[in-house]
């Protein structure tokens, strides 16, 4: 139960996370860096423009040539916490965002610390640590991290109460970032059971599980089927998982600008090393020393040591031996995006080292202080109409596509020129040059993108089989049947067979038409259209087909109409994965693959009308299980209430 003297200290919290996120606001100035604005903003605002059209998220069909959107983990699609991106723009639902998520953060981790006996003012210090040092200041431009670590103080809550404790990983998990809430429901755990006296509360974490599955069930079902088909199904290669690691030299930052110096502070294109505790923190963190029993120190420094030997990656003989060997580290990314698993040992400490400190109310001011300034200098800043700027490429590509697709090329995504000093330039290169899926708000479809974790396999390999030619005229034959309508590269090269059309951000080449997401083709050239890229070198002539219309008036279907005097083929350059659905006339046909990710089929003699409907049944069987499961839940605890209500006399 908490006391007035608890509602002030939560109140008291509030304080410095308004002025870092919803004081930028009152300025008219909004972050921008990173992920944030390449991947997070297209994410949100795809799936509120088809929610307010009245369409279920489902299917995207901008990115990657179309892929599963209710599927994607990593958009949050029906996390409840994303529901101001439905209800802002996006500069303004960041806020409110951030503001809540850090809030968040440090109640549920200020509730903890209470329950484990600390006094206000250590937890208030403790709670301040966990929701605004480094490892969370750092995800500003990561929502699905934030969002996934801000619940992780509620698995230390209620990590003996299974409903509550199932419940907060169900959310958690539609937060979005999986491998976050894995490790930190280990971590966890692990603080859970060296702390408690009575051993490991087993019943719980299997009975809070158990829920949680059935819950998520609307994500879980889908997601792992997209995470099985993706082309990181197997794990990433060491090479990868290693990239942004720590090494000794970089330890300081664990206590921040103050050991390391102004010159090794940048969190915007350091992302990874910024771990730091502040001074005050490191130094309240030491004050517990002997002031701890030995579960406690156990847990915490068997947990703050095992993160940082992590966090090293292969800088070191043994952290290279665990990633390299130990199957789980395959599919995560950067050890140092595990400096999170510090945040709760380091909290404890914290409230254990200024635990009835008469000067623990000084010590906490001066953290959350401390903090505070690293988190106002940790992210550049734009206007907050940088959301709503489309730029002078975008436009271009709205007249000049037509609904057909454009193709970035792979040297033209590894350029940009990062913050440095110029961030009117850093913003234009994020968003404006069309990096990741920034195409997306405005309905510009990509074949070639980058940031999204899980692509389907068909589609990253008709990406990668286009990166891979030789150059244009290479590539030229191809693009017609990906419906490729024009090709930006940073470099200027000889046009031929592609027409130039001049330079906008990046100069741009027109691939000859007619065009067509969809094609009639005779019976034997479309007999000849080859199934998979490996037989993709010699091509039917495509001045045999017949481009037709296609009419879409929805994200996730599609309507051809056509005829002729014969029989013959409906090539459709859309991606033949699981959930589409074929239908000819009333009847439900098969389609056969097409040039790897695509569909072909026949069709009759005479006028006929062809449907592609996105129905994916994972997602549907997951929507009923999360249904009922939220409505057994529901009856438990309405059933609980009444019991507990007195009953009348007779």
């Amino acid at each position: 139960m908490t006391t007035d003297k608890d509602r002030r200290s939560l109140a008291a919290l509030l304080v410095p996370v308004a002025a870092m996120f919803l004081g930028l606001r009152l300025f008219g100035r909004a972050v921008f860096w990173g992920d944030l604005t390449y991947i997070h903003h297209p994410w949100r605002a795809l799936q509120a423009d088809q929610l307010q059209r009245g369409l279920a998220p489902l299917w995207d069909p901008y990115a990657y040539l179309g892929m599963p959107l209710a599927a994607q983990m990593q958009g949050a699609v029906w996390y409840p916490g994303s529901l101001p991106f439905h209800l802002f723009g996006f500069a303004e639902a960041a806020a409110v965002f951030h503001a809540a998520h850090y809030c968040l953060a440090a109640f549920l981790a200020y509730l903890w610390l209470r329950r484990l006996g600390s006094a206000r003012a250590a937890a208030m210090a403790g709670a301040t640590l966990f929701s605004l040092s480094g490892a969370l200041a750092s995800r500003v431009p990561f929502l699905n991290h934030l969002s996934t670590l801000a619940w992780l103080p509620g698995l230390l809550l209620f990590a003996d109460r299974p409903w509550l404790l199932g419940l907060t990983l169900a959310t958690a998990f539609l937060s979005g970032y999986p491998l976050m809430l894995a490790g930190g429901a280990v971590s966890a755990f692990w603080l859970t059971s060296m702390l408690r006296r009575r051993g490991p509360p087993w019943r719980a974490w299997i009975a809070g599980g158990a829920l949680s599955l059935t819950v998520s069930a609307v994500l879980l079902i889908p997601a792992a089927r997209l995470a099985s088909d993706s082309q990181r199904g197997g794990g990433l290669p060491v090479v990868e998982t290693l990239e942004f690691a720590l090494t000794p030299s970089d330890l300081p930052q664990l206590v921040g600008p103050i050991a390391t110096g102004p010159s090794g502070f940048d969190p915007a294109r350091s992302w990874w090393k910024t771990c730091y505790m502040g001074a005050a923190g490191v130094a309240a963190a030491a004050l517990s020393a002997g002031r701890v029993g030995a579960g406690a120190a156990l847990a915490a420094g068997g947990q703050g040591g095992t993160a940082i030997l992590l966090m090293m990656g292969g800088a070191t003989p043994v952290s290279r031996w665990v990633w390299e060997r130990v199957p789980p580290f395959r599919y995560v990314r950067y050890p140092g995006n595990l400096a999170y698993l510090l945040l709760a040992p380091a909290a404890l400490l914290v409230a254990a080292g200024l635990h009835r400190r008469a000067w623990a109310g000084r010590a906490w001011l001066l953290l959350a202080v401390e903090l505070g300034i690293y988190g106002l200098a940790s992210q550049p800043v734009v206007s907050a109409d940088f959301f709503t700027d489309a730029g002078p490429l975008v436009r271009e590509l709205q007249r000049g596509l037509a609904g057909g697709r454009y193709l970035l090329s792979p040297r033209a995504l590894e350029w940009h020129r990062g913050v440095g000093g110029d961030t009117r330039t850093a913003a234009a290169d994020l968003k404006h040059r069309l990096y990741g899926l920034t195409g997306v708000p405005y309905r510009l479809s990509s074949v070639g993108n980058f940031g999204e974790p899980l692509v389907p396999r068909p589609c990253y390999d008709l990406m990668d089989f286009l990166y891979r030619r030789a150059g244009l005229a290479d590539a030229a034959p191809y693009l017609p049947w990906a419906d490729v309508r024009e090709l930006l590269t940073r470099e200027r090269f000889p046009p031929w067979p592609l027409a130039y059309g001049g330079r906008t951000l990046w100069h741009r080449y027109r691939v000859p038409g007619p065009h067509g997401r969809a094609r009639w083709f005779p019976p034997e050239e479309g007999g000849a259209i080859p199934s998979s890229l490996e037989a993709a070198e010699v091509l039917p002539d495509l001045r045999s087909s017949v481009p037709l219309a296609v009419e879409r008036g929805r994200d996730d279907r599609l309507v051809i109409r056509g005829g002729a005097d014969g029989p013959g083929w409906l090539y459709l350059a859309e991606p033949r994965l699981p959930g589409w659905e074929a239908w000819l006339g009333p009847a439900r046909v098969g389609v056969e693959p097409a040039m790897g990710a695509f569909a072909k089929t026949r069709v009759p003699a005479g006028e006929w009308v062809f449907r592609w409907l996105y129905r994916p049944a994972d997602w549907r069987w997951g929507l009923l299980l999360s249904l009922a499961a939220m409505a057994a839940s529901a009856a438990y605890w309405y059933n609980r209430l009444l019991a507990r209500r007195p009953r009348l006399e007779s």
